[in-house]
């Protein structure tokens, strides 16, 4: 079966690559179908609890959905398809859809796709046995069965001014999320974030089923993210107050690493130069991540991923730019 993930296009290689490293997580074999900045197809054999998995786990997607067709925005070649894809399954029907052309009258597409798929079916749009969902593009008409709808709303309520102790610089809980994805860890598998700061890694992580250990050298930072992670009900977590290069001393190996490096402020770094602190911190996380396991870095400067390279196999990067003075890396790494 061919699966369509309807991508938020926040960011240009995020959310494809959340993706594909919340499937390599579960443990899913899968082909690449179609790949575009609105759409990855991917063909695979998946239950709907799986589905409902990688729904519960992903933060840059939209909308899982079986695909029925996907092809030109041409009238007539869609309605030829549909009439070849018939709905299997019995029932109501209601179609939902996301317009992301600025050239293509979406209500002509609809209307007809309506015609076709209602006959002989009761419409319910309050909740209906199938719904359709249809992803209009310049270029390419996606047409689907919704499976798992993703809830974004979720990390919106975890913003950090909601939380009991949080900084203004705290990543948003979406591209936390997404960073621990891209670690591919497993629920009960052990995460670690040796510069945790407020906690924002440690919670999406936690909320996953995941082990959590964070550190941080301000022991206000340790209090303070004691008290958030306590405050989102996660039990198992190990939190104490140490340099990074004593990280190995305080616990053994774990299956990922994933971490946002200081900026470079004193009151981080304790003073130290911001590129020995970089080092420091790569050379300690590969001691302690297991081989052929993913670190994930949040860098501030692009010249430093070659650090990095110097302990660890570079495995992909993004560049997320947070505001006009500001560009993040994120940088996925392997032993």
């Amino acid at each position: 079966m061919n699966f369509l993930f309807e991508l938020s296009k926040e960011h240009e290689s995020l959310p494809k690559s959340e993706i594909k490293s919340c499937l390599q997580s579960e443990n899913i074999t899968y082909n690449i179908v179609d790949s575009n900045e609105n759409a990855l197809i991917v063909e695979t054999d998946i239950s709907i609890n799986k589905i409902r998995k990688l729904a519960n786990r992903l933060s840059m997607t939209f909308f899982i959905d079986q695909i029925l067709f996907f092809c030109s925005t041409k009238n007539e070649i869609i309605k030829q398809k549909a009439k070849m894809n018939p709905l299997e399954k019995k029932g109501s029907i209601a179609i939902t859809y996301k317009n992301r052309s600025e050239t293509i009258n979406s209500k002509k597409i609809i209307d007809e796709l309506g015609d076709i798929y209602s006959k002989n079916k009761k419409v319910n749009l309050t909740n209906p046995d199938n719904e359709i969902r249809v992803l209009i593009t310049n270029k390419k008409i996606y047409v689907g069965l919704k499976k798992a709808e993703i809830d974004r709303t979720q990390f919106e309520k975890r913003k950090v001014q909601h939380r009991p102790f949080f900084l203004p610089i705290s990543l948003h809980p979406r591209i936390a999320r997404t960073l621990v994805n891209l670690s591919e860890i497993r629920k009960n598998e052990t995460l670690l974030d040796p510069f945790c700061g407020t906690g924002g890694i440690l919670i999406e992580a936690g909320l996953l089923g995941v082990k959590i250990i964070g550190s941080d050298i301000e022991k206000k930072m340790v209090e303070g993210c004691k008290k958030t992670l306590d405050f989102y009900g996660l039990k198992n977590y190990k939190l104490f107050c140490c340099d990074i290069g004593d990280i190995k001393k305080q616990i053994n190996f774990v299956d990922a690493v994933v971490t946002d490096l200081p900026y470079g402020k004193s009151t981080t770094t304790k003073g130290e130069e911001i590129k020995k602190l970089y080092e420091r911190a790569f050379e300690n996380i590969s001691k302690v991540l297991k081989e052929k396991r993913k670190a994930v870095i949040g860098l501030s400067n692009k010249e430093r991923i070659s650090l990095g390279e110097k302990y660890l196999s570079l495995i992909e990067k993004h560049e997320y730019r947070v505001h006009r003075s500001l560009t993040r890396y994120f940088v996925v790494y392997q032993k």
